[in-house]
């Protein structure tokens, strides 16, 4: 699944049209059709206004905007989360 897949599976799942999607990124319809296909991509901060009016459609959903960056940006959440468990256990093993 590439980028544009991604907002447009995010976008639906909000039970959001490209249409209805529009003024609340402040982007064009037309514009948002062409990041879902691939054509272009968003500005950082478009990107970011994305992602909050998902969440904010989508409150009841624990998927945060940094949560969305890390697998935009292909982290593997599993690992990182074991990985941060592991580290803040071994320092709470430490402090006592």
């Amino acid at each position: 699944m590439n980028v544009g897949q991604l907002l447009r599976s995010t976008r639906k799942r909000a039970g959001l049209t490209q249409e209805d999607m529009s003024p609340l990124v402040n982007i064009s319809r037309s514009t948002i059709s062409k990041v879902e296909r691939n054509e272009m991509t968003l500005a950082t901060e478009d990107f970011i206004r994305w992602l909050q009016t998902i969440q904010t459609k989508l409150s009841t959903n624990a998927v945060t905007i940094e949560t969305s960056l890390y697998i935009i940006n292909g982290v593997d959440i599993n690992l990182l989360v074991d990985m941060l468990t592991k580290a803040v256990g071994g320092f709470i093993s430490f402090l006592l």
